[in-house]
């Protein structure tokens, strides 16, 4: 597993020449490596890189290098360079490793965990990973728990070596407690007078024997001590030692300058105006010196080893100097050389490093110079790179090293410093947003690509923000009115994002606007011709939003599925596969299809947690609590509320809102009405404080309802009158259906029907037409109630009865007497017996069959309410014992909710059962409550149309086909007892006004409907 291409030399391990294999140390790794990890640890130039670079070599075991860094403080960096030395590994395989792009920052931890696991999945053990320059990483980086979840996820036969100049950090505490963590440190590493001696004799065999001693009492064990010393041997002919000092770069600098004092002035310069390259390949060192033996210079140096060390990458390879090496020859090069030759050097080492390495070493470079403009130059041609790799917070910490007077001078950078910041804190991003707008717009020839841009990024931040939408009009009036936004816009991917930009804003802020529709589909235009796929699916899934919102709800569906077909390709973000199961939840929330709202809800938040990005959490358990509260399933949304609890701390306005808002609905439905009052107010208070009229509408809307239901028509009125006024302006016809049916709610239970009866008709047409089925807000029993009244004044009837269908709707109180109305179960009694469901007949055969219908005659004969079990196994199973009877009733009643198909159909209760009249109608039952009906109307046509009704439903007697059953007798009488009455009525009626032809037909009637089949 050995690299076959890396492009950087902080993925690459130091090649070795002539090096002293030390085998004590070697066991100590083996045994280390028994362990998950082992820390080795020293101070500079003891050795440790060697080390473990060469017991690589001695143990064949396949490794991946790492060198720190302190720009890996940034972890997206040290995530970024890891998975490229991942990628460059032969034995790389499986899927891609992921970048900390911002949606993972929240839950490092979670991110850390998958990634690792993921890594050490493609290494395969045996393998040991190197961490060197683990000192480089600041104390406060979140480098460090990063670290330990590395560590803990090791797999057996994997191990990490960690090497530093110091101790390990305090989150890996626990490991060392635990034994996990072996460490290899200063006293284990020191050279043995052994070691020190094959070293001399490699590198200065003509030392006197006697002197070994004395050198190695001087070097105390400090391999990079003994180097100097004995390169000083070579070069001045001597061994003085050094002031008496216990910092050993004291006594580097010392020695190294002995050493360079006596050096010749070719390879002095040549070593001074290399100084400030962090890397460097033969070629940039010809270049930056003019020396055409640059390359064997440094090649020397290396075999020598003489603190130079070479990195086999591609295409060339790399030479570093050591850091202590590096910092000697720095402070050389301030005392040596004139500013404008040391400032020289650095802009062109700059300028190499910008061409050939890793744009941190540029950017280092033109920061030590102090060439602001260049460093600026190069933040502005890099920073669309550095921010998809996730680095934003290198770019956003380059950006604030410029002075403020070069920022001014390139707003681009300050653009970019708002991009980076955008996630995680919109407001600030925000701010730094419109300091480029301004900057863009006060150039001498303002960039109005530049303006646009700002623009499209300062919306993006508010509605990331969700809590001021107000803040928008002024960017979306601005975005109206750049009169180059079309030439500006000449990237397919600028004009998608700056269009999507404005469709939501537009949306969420001016829903008035008519041109809304259009900027969806300038946006999905130009998204169709840019080529990260994720772009395009953020198009299409905010797109599907905003139609949802405008009730275009087939149009979002299509579109769905196409991103749905897009989001199965390689290279999709999570962030986009939780937008789309974000969008598949508010469209099931949004038409009642509870099965795909439930189970996007599900997945959404599955993924959320093996992934640690909660971006949409709070939007998919909304979502959710809406479904379950549309299909009154109380106990699923106390549920939700719970976890979407969690959620609300620092919640933006936007989302306070809609958990109040949801909140006062579930009150609603558990008949709470002073608590769903307060809720709502506080909604509403939100919606206007956030500045959404679409939500302003639903909430005044809610409220409204409520206040009708408490009595206070005065404010009721107010609210209706208000939102009245700003859905006038706002073609929305899922808004419009919204209000309409909410408004018909309140008029027509309040006593307001002509305005009502109305508002209804508009409403159920909107419906019919769009295919409507739901809308937030809404409660079963009162949607029942005004559906009732549509039946019953014949509005929209075919559409009314297929919402009834669609939406199970069970009225409280059994509409009866209301023809059409969409019974699940119709029981026809009169004349013989038969059993439908959804209007067609359930059949049963057999005995087996026939009993539970036999339970269900006998239920309905008795009043089909609290009828006791006793009473029913007296009429069915008279002549067997109480026990085996209430087994032989359990079964009919088994059976009969199996025929049925819906247990809460037939409810027992304490030994009692009832049939649920909100699913049956039974014409008996209707036509009692006709007889009922007729016996207190006054109006003499009133009761004529009452009779008539009667008469049209009785068909013949109670139960005819069992004319035997004694349990059918009694109600049999009754049933044709109160036809007399009803008919005598009539018959009187018409006898009174002298009319005897229409009292003859009426009588007629009577025997024709009483007379025995």
């Amino acid at each position: 597993m050995k690299p076959r291409r890396v492009s950087l030399g902080k993925t690459a391990r130091p090649s070795l020449t002539g090096i002293l294999s030390r085998t004590r140390l070697f066991a100590l790794l083996d045994r280390g490596r028994e362990g998950p990890a082992v820390w080795v640890s020293g101070p500079p130039g003891c050795g440790k890189t060697t080390l473990v670079a060469s017991w690589l070599d001695h143990a064949s075991v396949p490794y991946l290098w790492y060198q720190l860094d302190e720009g890996d403080a940034d972890v997206a960096t040290f995530f970024y360079y890891l998975s490229l030395a991942a990628a460059d590994l032969e034995a790389g395989e499986g899927e891609r490793l992921p970048l900390l792009t911002p949606e993972y920052q929240a839950s490092l931890a979670v991110f850390a965990r998958r990634y690792f696991q993921r890594l050490f999945a493609q290494l395969k053990p045996p393998f040991a990973v190197v961490f060197d320059g683990y000192h480089e990483v600041p104390a406060s980086s979140p480098l460090h728990e990063v670290m330990r979840t590395a560590l803990q996820e090791l797999p057996p036969g994997g191990c990490a070596i960690l090497v530093s100049r110091g101790d390990p950090p305090a989150s890996l505490a626990r490991l060392r407690a635990n034994r996990a963590l072996a460490h290899i440190g200063w006293e284990a590493l020191r050279l043995t007078r052994d070691e020190t001696a094959s070293i001399v004799a490699q590198r200065l065999p003509a030392l006197p024997p006697g002197s070994l001693d004395s050198l190695y009492a001087r070097t105390e064990g400090w391999a990079a001590g003994l180097v100097l010393i004995l390169e000083q041997a070579k070069v001045t002919g001597s061994m003085a030692g050094p002031p008496d000092s216990s910092t050993p770069k004291l006594v580097f600098d010392y020695l190294a300058g002995e050493i360079f004092q006596k050096s010749d002035a070719r390879t002095q310069a040549f070593l001074l105006n290399t100084a400030f390259l962090p890397q460097m390949t033969t070629r940039i060192a010809e270049e930056l010196t003019a020396d055409a033996d640059a390359g064997k210079m440094l090649a020397e140096l290396h075999r020598n080893n003489y603190f130079v060390a070479l990195r086999e990458t591609q295409p060339e390879p790399l030479y570093q100097y050591h850091p202590m090496l590096r910092d000697f020859l720095q402070a050389r090069a301030e005392e040596a050389l004139s500013k404008d030759r040391k400032r020289q050097l650095q802009r062109t080492a700059a300028a190499l490093m910008e061409r050939a390495g890793p744009v941190e070493d540029a950017v280092a470079l033109y920061r030590e110079s102090h060439e602001w403009h260049e460093m600026a130059r190069l933040i502005d041609r890099h920073a669309a790179a550095i921010l998809a790799q996730g680095r934003g917070e290198t770019l956003a910490r380059w950006v604030e090293e410029l002075p403020p007077e070069v920022q001014v001078k390139h707003p681009w950078t300050i653009h970019w410093a708002a991009a980076s910041r955008a996630p995680l804190a919109p407001r600030e991003a925000r701010l730094l947003y419109e300091r480029a707008f301004e900057l863009f717009r006060a150039q001498a020839q303002p960039d109005a690509r530049g303006m646009v841009l700002a623009c499209s990024g300062a919306m993006d931040a508010i509605l990331y923000e969700l809590d001021d939408f107000s803040l928008l009009d002024r960017w979306i009036a601005v975005l109206d009115a750049t009169a180059a936004r079309d030439a500006a816009l000449a990237s397919p991917e600028a004009e998608a994002r700056v269009a999507t930009s404005m469709f939501i804003a537009l949306t969420l802020r001016q829903p008035q606007r008519g041109d809304i529709g259009a900027w969806i589909e300038r946006a999905l235009n130009a998204s169709r011709n840019v080529d990260d796929v994720n772009v395009r699916i953020f198009v299409g899934l905010m797109a599907a939003l905003t139609l949802m919102w405008t009730g275009l709800f087939s149009r979002a569906a299509e579109l769905i599925e196409s991103m749905r077909h897009a989001a199965a390709t390689p290279g999709v973000t999570t962030f986009m596969r939780l937008t789309l199961k974000t969008s598949e939840a508010m469209h099931g929330a949004l038409t009642a299809d509870s099965d795909t709202g439930r189970k996007a809800m599900r997945e959404g938040l599955e993924l959320a947690r093996a992934t640690g990005v909660h971006t949409w959490s709070f939007q998919l358990l909304a979502y959710g609590y809406g479904g379950a509260l549309a299909r009154q399933d109380l106990e699923a949304a106390a549920g939700i509320a719970r976890q979407l609890e969690t959620h609300v701390a620092g919640a933006g306005r936007f989302n306070l809102c809609l958990y109040h808002h949801f909140r006062a609905w579930e009150a609603m439905l558990r008949k709470d009405l002073m608590g769903a009052l307060q809720l709502e107010k506080t909604a509403l208070r939100m919606a206007i404080e956030v500045g959404c009229p679409y939500f302003e509408v639903l909430c005044r809307l809610a409220l409204a309802g409520i206040l009708a239901d408490c009595g206070d028509q005065r404010k009721c009125i107010a609210h209706l009158q208000a939102l009245r006024d700003i859905v006038r302006g706002i073609d929305n016809r899922f808004l419009e259906f919204t209000c309409l049916i909410g408004f018909a709610q309140i008029a027509i239970e309040h006593g307001r029907q002509r305005p009502g009866y109305n508002a209804l008709r508009r409403g159920l047409e909107l419906g019919r037409q769009y295919g409507y089925a739901h809308f937030f807000w809404w409660r079963p029993g009162a949607v029942a109630r005004v559906l009732t009244h549509a039946l019953e004044t014949g509005i929209e009837p075919d559409y009314a009865r297929s919402l009834i269908k669609r939406r199970a709707l069970v009225p409280e109180q059994p509409p009866l007497s209301v023809d059409g109305w969409p019974w699940t179960y119709r029981v026809q009694t009169f004349g013989g017996f038969r059993l439908l469901r959804h209007d067609a007949p359930l059949a049963a055969s057999g005995k087996a069959q026939r009993r539970p219908l036999d339970l269900l005659k006998v239920l309905i004969s008795y009043g089909g309410e609290q009828v006791s079990e006793s009473r029913i196994t007296d009429a069915l199973w008279p002549r067997i014992d109480g026990d085996s009877a209430h087994r032989s009733f359990t079964s009919a009643l088994h059976r009969l909710r199996k025929l049925l198909g819906e247990d809460r159909a037939v409810l027992l209760h304490e030994g009692r059962l009832t049939l649920d009249r909100r699913y049956f109608w039974v014409d008996a039952w209707a036509f009692e409550g006709l007889a009922a009906e007729l016996e207190r109307a006054a109006d003499p046509v009133q009761a004529e149309k009452l009779a008539e009704r009667m008469l049209a439903l009785y068909r013949g007697p109670f139960m005819a086909d069992d004319a035997d059953a004694s349990w059918y007798l009694q109600p049999r009488e009754r049933m044709r007892g109160r036809l007399a009455r009803a008919m005598g009525r009539v018959l009187r009626q018409w006898q009174e006004s002298g009319q005897r032809e229409r009292a003859e037909e009426w009588q007629e009637k009577f025997k024709q409907s009483v007379s025995d089949p």
